[in-house]
């Protein structure tokens, strides 16, 4: 593992038994933090925890609801033991579809409690933890789907754009204390529920061949390319980038269909 400025640290990543999560806790390991799995799918979490550990890097694998304020402060807790958290990205998050009429009031609580508050009880959490180790950095993942949208997706889209704002507020609130808060905004990522999300539209790699193609760079993107954003973000040498919406999408924002 790499001797470096995340070396040793805590880095909290919830989400991070697969897809994005997954990838950020893989590259924090490499980079020499001790990666922190924060996830409420056990089988996976305790997976990926063991692959980092056989690669030579640390992780562990803490059960967590992202929706639950008493699961967070066991996180908490547990994380604390490990060593100084300093790092942290908020990565859980789950796709519905449909539109105002056909979103069910049960679907949008759900949406929004996965894929927006929990980030806030999250952050509430940790950001004074990572201010009494010194600062450090967090970042959420929002979507492209924050800033452009497609349709049937009122619910994801509405959330995903509030997790910018959220990014924008907690990044003015805390940056003079050394804790930098950025958020991604992905295009087309191949992770386990874009590939859900394409088999809803047809054969599985018909449809992601077809959406990378919508894409200027000509394909859709991987976790790992995400997780190498997130890791830019929480080092130093994006200290005066702050509470900024990074668009990480091959260019498919900048399409003008």
């Amino acid at each position: 593992m790499e001797n470096s400025w995340i070396a040793n640290t805590v880095a909290i990543v919830t989400g991070g038994a697969s897809g994005i999560g997954q990838a950020i806790a893989v590259q924090a390991a490499k980079k020499g933090a001790i990666a922190v799995i924060a996830d409420i799918d056990e089988d996976n979490g305790l997976k990926t925890a063991v692959e980092i550990e056989a690669a030579g890097g640390k992780a562990h694998y803490i059960h967590t609801d992202v929706t639950s304020p008493e699961s967070i402060l066991n996180l908490l807790a547990e994380a604390k033991k490990l060593g100084a958290i300093k790092f942290l990205a908020n990565s859980a998050g789950l796709q519905t579809y449909g539109t105002v009429e056909s979103t069910s009031e049960d679907d949008w609580d759900r949406t929004m409690n996965v894929n927006l508050k929990s980030m806030f009880l999250v952050s509430k959490q940790l950001v004074p933890a990572i201010r009494h180790n010194g600062g450090g950095g967090i970042v959420h993942i929002s979507s492209i789907q924050g800033m452009r949208c497609q349709k049937n997706v009122l619910a994801y889209a509405t959330a995903k754009g509030a997790v910018i704002s959220m990014t924008r507020s907690m990044g003015l609130d805390h940056a003079a204390e050394g804790i930098y808060v950025n958020c991604i905004c992905p295009g087309s990522i191949d992770t386990p529920l874009l590939r859900y999300g394409a088999g809803q539209h047809g054969p599985v790699e018909e449809v992601l061949e077809k959406w990378g193609n919508h894409h200027p760079i000509g394909r859709i993107g991987t976790a790992e390319e995400i997780a190498k954003t997130v890791l830019f973000l929480w080092g130093p040498n994006s200290n005066f980038i702050i509470g900024q919406a990074i668009v990480a999408d091959g260019g498919l924002g900048s399409i003008i269909l």
